[in-house]
């Protein structure tokens, strides 16, 4: 089986796997994949901080296999460091023994989805971050990368089971009407292109965190949600919390208004 979920932002959130909210999780095997859909962030610290020491190990220990894409909130350079190694049909960043970086470009055979991989995204808030220690410019994919996605595309004639994005295309954000923030991403613009020429069957992606499905894209946004991507059953306890923007508009909404 396949369950993915979205951002979990470092040791912030990635207990989400744990049993209490995972239940499903206890009866996984190694064979079994968690994927998150990027902004990991246990990778972050350098040299790590115990708690992602124990986070990672938390991780390890599960009895699943975890895989993981780079989103925007990455340290780059921790990536870029990690041992490479060939699984699933494609170059890995290895982790740990059950713990692995999927890399951007590749198609993957997750199980039996070949499934096309593209990390990364511009961060809105990267003026409020130092480059190189909570910002790195390898959060917008490099040429080489952008054009191993196309080839990689060309090769399976523009034909996958799944694709795996940490952002969305500009089309999505447009249903989302988040495009007007995430105007200018040239990753959300890459993946606009791609949806128009390749056939899938099911996309799953993140960042905008929002759970949402849009069926006539056959897309899954997810945000704390942990998803089965064969049933596309939510598996977790906690489900479709309202963002941080919803509890704002409806905090303003109920209160009074002048001349109420």
């Amino acid at each position: 089986m396949i369950f993915l979920t979205g951002d979990t932002h470092g040791v912030l959130e990635i207990g989400r796997l744990r049993p209490d909210n995972f239940p499903a999780g206890q009866n996984l095997t190694r064979d079994d994949l968690v994927i998150i859909l990027g902004d990991f962030g246990l990778l972050w610290s350098d040299p790590p901080r115990q708690e992602e020491r124990d986070a990672l190990g938390e991780l390890e220990n599960s009895p699943w296999t975890t895989l993981f894409l780079d989103g925007n909130h990455e340290n780059f350079s921790l990536l870029k460091a990690l041992p490479e190694e060939e699984r699933f049909g494609a170059p890995v960043g290895v982790v740990s023994p059950h713990v692995f970086h999927l890399r951007r470009g590749y198609i993957y055979t997750l199980q039996n989805k070949r499934s096309f991989v593209f990390g990364g995204a511009r961060s809105v808030d990267r003026k409020g971050r130092r480059s190189g220690v909570s910002w790195w410019r390898q959060e917008i994919p490099s040429e080489e990368e952008f054009r191993r996605g196309l080839n990689s595309l060309e090769e399976a004639d523009w034909k996958v089971d799944w694709i795996l994005t940490h952002t969305a295309p500009d089309s999505i954000l447009e249903k989302t009407h988040l495009l007007k923030y995430l105007a200018g991403d040239p990753v959300s613009a890459y993946l606009d292109e791609i949806l128009r020429e390749v056939e899938y069957d099911r996309w799953f992606c993140a960042h905008l965190h929002l759970n949402r499905f849009f069926p006539g894209d056959r897309l899954h946004v997810l945000r704390e949600n942990i998803m089965n991507g064969e049933t596309e059953e939510v598996v977790s306890k906690k489900r479709n919390t309202p963002s941080l923007r919803s509890l704002l508009r409806s905090a303003a909404a109920k209160r009074p208004r002048e001349g109420d």
